[in-house]
């Protein structure tokens, strides 16, 4: 399977015995009942319900480990700082001892589940990709070369950060809906989703379109024939 470098990744650990519930309070995804060697994402929203960052939580038993973006870490931590108060739970960014990785084009039965080997970490996150963590005496290079990873990404329908993952979209226009638990208690940015899964009106959607039939303005990565762009939803 080819691989490509996940340039913006940053790496942070979380300890303490209120950080799984901590994180579920405030994201959109359930990660409470999480136990050692499951993997799950979850979106961290504003208040408006807008993106503040996608997170990769890793379950190691004494502690988290916490995929989020360089780029979005510190809105992410200015945001969730404040909020800690009196619970149990401590923040380290440990990005700089790692480098990481995607896989691509995959066939994963694992889905839900990461694995730990010859210095890499192998987090299946979805079915036709896994997110690598390799520490850096593992001495791994992942090549840099986007172009083939998004004319897939454009092929299989998959956003991604700095892209269609961005502060200027909610978690359901930015394709992510599936990490928006239908039954969860309550987080921030909740109301707004569920006001407009409520009514099925959430405004603007994720599709994969011919170049020709697309504004320019709405495209957030731009294929060779084919883009993914974020457009109003006709239906609605």
């Amino acid at each position: 399977m080819p691989r490509v470098a996940y340039e913006d990744a940053a790496l942070t650990v979380w300890r303490g015995k209120d950080a799984l519930q901590f994180i579920d309070g405030l994201s959109t995804n359930k990660t409470i009942g999480m136990v050692k060697g499951e993997i799950r994402r979850t979106v961290f929203t504003s208040s408006k319900a807008k993106i503040i960052d996608l997170a990769t939580v890793f379950h190691m038993g004494e502690f988290l480990a916490v995929i989020t973006h360089k780029s979005q870490l510190e809105d992410l931590l200015n945001h969730i700082t404040p909020r800690i108060l009196d619970q149990d739970v401590a923040i380290v960014d440990v990005t700089s001892r790692n480098t990481f990785g995607v896989e691509y084009n995959c066939s994963n039965t694992k889905v839900g589940l990461f694995d730990t080997f010859d210095g890499e970490t192998f987090g299946y996150v979805h079915e036709n990709y896994t997110i690598i963590v390799a520490s850096l005496d593992a001495n791994r290079e992942f090549p840099r070369e986007l172009g083939e990873f998004n004319e897939w990404r454009i092929e299989n329908k998959i956003p991604w950060n700095g892209y269609e993952i961005s502060n200027k979209y909610h978690p359901l226009a930015a394709g992510l809906e599936n990490l928006v638990h239908p039954k969860k208690g309550c987080y921030i940015g909740q109301e707004v989703l569920v006001r407009m899964a409520s009514r099925g009106r959430q405004g603007k959607k994720l599709v994969q379109i011919e170049n020709s039939a697309v504004a320019e303005k709405s495209v957030t990565t731009a294929g060779k024939e084919k883009s993914l762009a974020i457009v109003r939803d006709s239906n609605q």
